[in-house]
């Protein structure tokens, strides 16, 4: 073989192998970017979590604190939707 044909060769492994790299950083990019997701979403959801119960927490000392108030709010409630639901 010619040193110009061994000299392609080489080229092309390199190639090869530079392209193989390549992809696996862009893998590895991907992974900590849907990774990086994952952690918001996680997040996002402890806080909606989170606010959830401390209004559940205040919702629960307001029923218990007025107790007959909240059964005629619930009632006065349930009779509106059975108006909205019947039309």
């Amino acid at each position: 073989m010619s040193q110009e044909t061994e000299a392609l060769k080489k080229d092309i492994e390199q190639l090869r192998r530079d392209l193989g790299a390549l992809t696996e950083a862009a893998k590895r990019n991907s992974q900590q970017k849907a990774q990086a997701g994952v952690e918001q979403a996680r997040a996002q959801f402890d806080d909606v979590r989170a606010r959830a119960e401390m209004h559940t927490e205040q919702w629960g000392s307001h029923i218990k604190e007025r107790p007959l108030t909240s059964v005629f709010a619930a009632f006065g409630v349930g009779i509106l939707l059975g108006k909205l639901i019947s039309r």
